[in-house]
Parts: C-alpha cells; structure tokens; sequence
C-alpha cells in the first residue's frame, strides 16, 4: 500500500502533495490499470497555477480535482500569502523550479486559445490524443454545446477515467480505446463516429517526446487521412538540439532520468526544423510553430510571478489547407 508521507508541523498542504508526488509519481513505474504517474503530476502542476502564481491566470484547470489522488488534491486549496511568497523567492533564485509548470500550463493555455479559434470558424468535432486527465470536454460543453469531444486514450486508462469520472462525465464525450503503436488510429476515429468530411480540431499535448519518430509520423498520417480542410493539430515537442542555457539542459537532463526510472523514456526528443518536416510528410502545413523565447514573450512578459518556460519546449499548430505542401 502507498502512504502519503506524514506532515510536519509547518507543512502547506500544497507542499505535502508535491512531495508525495516527488516519492510516488516522478520516476516510479507506470501502472497497467491507471495513466501514467507523469500525468497526474502535470495535471496537479496545471491546476496548482490558480493557487500559486499571480493574476492574471493563465489557465485554470480546477476541474481535474475529481480525476487527482485524495493526497494529491490536497495542494489545490488556496496558499497562504507568506508561503506564496517564499515559494517565489525560491523560483527567482531557482527559475527551473517554475519552468516545468510554467511549460505544462502554457502549452494548455495554447491549445485552449487554438480551440477558441476552431469553433468559431464552426469545428464542433474536438479530438483528445491521449487524453489523460484532459478536462477540455468536463470545462466546455456547456459553452461549446454542440461540440462533441472524442478521447482517445489507451483502453485502461479509460477505463480507470470513466470510473472516477462517474456521473461527472457528460453526454458530449466519446471514448475512443487505442493501443497506440498497435491500433489502427484513423479506422477508431472513424468507427467512433467522426465525420472525415467537416474539420476536426486535435488536441495533441504531453505526448510527442514519448514516441519514437515512425510512431509520431504514423499518428500524424492517421489524423490526416480523417481530417477535412480546416482541420488543425495543436503539439507541444521537446528539443534538445537548441537548447542554450545551462538550466534548462539540466532541467531536460534530470527529467530524461526521471522518467526513464519510471519506464517513460523520452524517446521522442527532435527539433523543429524536424518535427515541422515530419507534419508536411504526413500531409499537414505548419501554421506556426512557436520556441520557448516566443512563448514567453507571448504569455509571460510583464508578469508579477516567477513563472518560466524552459529552452527545450515547442509548440506548433498543423492545419489542412486542402492543398498541396510539397
């Protein structure tokens, strides 16, 4: 049995969880009947943002407390102001103690702003690529009634997902069962009811650095053989080829071993001359792709906090155009 580890006296609740998180999540070995220890802990980092770092929020993923551990959920509660500050004393002295989470929530903040645009240009079919803890279908159907939501995540991972989700999960979700590297990914999206003849919209997150290249190039010629023109992919990838600054190639250094313990190996770090080269391959345009320093000046310039994003993080949004991009 996993214990939390006991509280101390001056133990914040957030900082209680962090460390269960650091024993259990980081670096231990993924379970066949639950998503990946990874996940839980950048679902937790994604919705300790409103807790932790100032206004204006960037995003706010409150809505994943039902899907989190009972210890875990204990750091989503509001911190007080002399702890805030000293965790941000600590993060200017130490930036890459906030760039991880700087770079989980940035990149969902992207995907939320990219699915902004798609529905107003009238998408209303939303895939999820290993979905995970995604909450995008729990957070916006009721302001996105008429969109339907596919998840599309391993067939134990959904398993354990509809169970915790119980009567919270909602009529607009599909759950698409796939074994990733094994499964035919377009014949699912299909049979699951997706109409190849109007645009989708794919959320693609948390995911491209764990496959080796021929898996990510085969997802991208799956999506694209059911996507219609106006389809769009927003990804996030990890290179390491341009990273520059010390911290951050220690910060890809300690999670490549972190995860590699855990039986995650970053498998899938590239570039982005490359990653861009795998999309077109597979029959998509590069409609931007955005580096850490972009990102930052786009999200965090003018910020009060400390929050970061460190070198090695990408972001790109694919799109079909209908037209050729040889």
């Amino acid at each position: 049995m996993i214990r939390a580890p006991a509280m101390q006296r001056h133990d914040a609740p957030w900082e209680l969880a962090l460390r269960y998180m650091k024993v259990h999540c980081w670096g231990a070995p993924m379970q066949a009947d639950r998503p990946s220890r990874t996940a839980e802990g950048a679902a937790l980092l994604r919705a300790m943002h409103v807790y932790v770092d100032e206004a204006p929020h960037l995003f706010d993923d409150r809505a994943v407390a039902p899907l989190l551990s009972g210890t875990v959920r204990l750091a989503l509660r509001p911190v007080p102001l002399p702890v805030k500050r000293g965790l941000r004393r600590q993060e200017r002295r130490q930036p890459m103690r906030a760039a991880m989470r700087g770079q989980i929530v940035l990149r969902a903040r992207y995907a939320e702003d990219a699915l902004e645009r798609a529905v107003a240009a009238g998408v209303d079919q939303v895939v999820i690529l290993a979905a995970g803890l995604d909450t995008t279908a729990l957070r916006r159907t009721v302001d996105l009634p008429g969109a339907t939501f596919w998840e599309v995540d391993h067939p134990a991972t959904q398993r354990w997902k509809r169970r915790r989700l119980g009567a919270r999960a909602t009529a607009a979700q599909r759950f698409v069962p796939v074994v990733f590297g094994e499964d035919d990914l377009a014949c699912a999206l299909l049979d699951a009811g997706i109409d190849p003849a109007r645009p989708i919209f794919v959320n693609w997150l948390g995911c491209t650095y764990y496959l080796p290249e021929a898996a990510a190039s085969q997802t991208l010629a799956a999506l694209a053989a059911v996507a219609a023109p106006g389809s769009r992919v927003v990804l996030d990838y990890w290179t390491e080829t341009t990273v520059s600054d010390l911290a951050s190639r220690m910060l890809l250094r300690g999670a490549q071993v972190a995860l590699a313990l855990g039986r995650e190996p970053l498998v899938g770090l590239t570039s982005s001359q490359r990653m861009c080269d795998l999309a077109r391959t597979a029959g998509w345009n590069v409609e931007e792709d955005l580096d850490a320093a972009a990102q930052r000046a786009r999200w965090l310039r003018g910020r009060q906090d400390a929050l970061a994003v460190p070198g090695f993080a990408g972001l790109a949004t694919l799109v079909n155009t209908g037209a050729s991009n040889a």
